[in-house]
């Protein structure tokens, strides 16, 4: 017994005829009187009486109708719930960005999903470009927010935007009310920076070597709120992208210097062989409004 026998036999006890049914099914004849035989082999009765050109349910045919009708319309309405959960975002989804990118970012991000989208599950990580592409690779991530990344065929990038590298320290350091600064200049200052794994230390460093200068790093640090307070001391530089100190620096509580050719560029990273989910598309498009609104506060222009 499947669903279309079910059908052709509803058909035919309603209109009491197998020549109309079938017509209205847009069936032979033939094709519908071997199914309903068919159904009434299986069952082991009979479903209709036959009268001339006419055919009239059986009290078993009648029984069927009743449960047929029942079983189709819940088929149906299976049927649109799946159709409709389909195209609703549904189960995890996760992103990773930088810390400066994630305190920008991720906070927005929540809010939109806990309101518009209930039925996702979403993880907001931390993490650096060299770390998240491995796990992009594994499908350990959904997607991941990256800063210049070498080409990777199992990848695929979308470019956001390219931010300024600053000089960072004191708001009353006269260093730092230039207009721009060489990166030859940087030799003689000590300066704070992150792990070498971190590509934006990657970046000035190759282009500090290009220029001829190498950098006095004194400490390396990755919590925010303890770089801020060294910076306000006075005694130590960082050299910092613009999204990590644009509040504080709009707002005068750090001294800021940009250099001159030093700048980075933020991408949004997925895998080319992960399914692309409802959830992880509508992530994505999420992800992509956020970000370049995000671009015209600290982007280049």
């Amino acid at each position: 017994m499947d669903l279309r026998q079910l059908r052709y036999f509803i058909q035919a006890a309603r209109r009491q005829n197998f020549r109309k049914a079938a017509d209205d099914l847009r069936i032979a004849q033939s094709a519908l009187t071997r199914q309903i035989q068919y159904l009434e082999q299986e069952l082991g009765f009979l479903l209709f009486d036959r009268v001339k050109r006419e055919v009239r349910l059986t009290a078993s045919g009648q029984r069927l109708l009743e449960r047929s009708q029942h079983i189709l319309g819940e088929v149906e309405r299976l049927r649109e719930t799946l159709q409709v959960e389909a195209h609703v975002p549904s189960g995890p989804v996760s992103l990773a960005a930088p810390p400066s990118i994630g305190r920008l970012l991720f906070t927005r991000l929540a809010q939109i999903f806990l309101k518009s989208y209930p039925k996702v599950t979403l993880s907001l990580l931390d993490g650096w470009t060299a770390n998240v592409l491995g796990q992009l690779r594994r499908g350990e991530l959904s997607l991941a927010i990256v800063t210049d990344p070498q080409p990777d065929p199992l990848l695929e990038y979308t470019s956001l935007f390219t931010e300024s590298i600053y000089l960072v320290g004191r708001p009353d350091d006269a260093r730092l009310r230039k207009r721009s600064l060489e990166v030859k200049s940087l030799g003689d200052l000590p300066l704070v920076m992150s792990n070498k794994s971190n590509r934006s230390r990657q970046l000035i460093e190759n282009s500090a070597t290009r220029a001829g200068a190498r950098l006095d790093i004194r400490l390396e640090l990755e919590s925010p709120e303890t770089l801020r307070q060294l910076l306000l001391s006075g005694r130590i530089y960082g050299l910092l992208p613009y999204s990590s100190i644009f509040h504080d620096a709009e707002a005068g509580r750090l001294g800021v210097a940009p250099i001159r050719g030093l700048a980075m560029t933020r991408y949004l990273a997925k895998s080319r062989n992960e399914a692309n989910s409802i959830a992880r598309e509508t992530l994505e498009k999420t992800t992509l409004i956020e970000m370049r609104a995000l671009a015209n506060r600290v982007g280049t222009k």
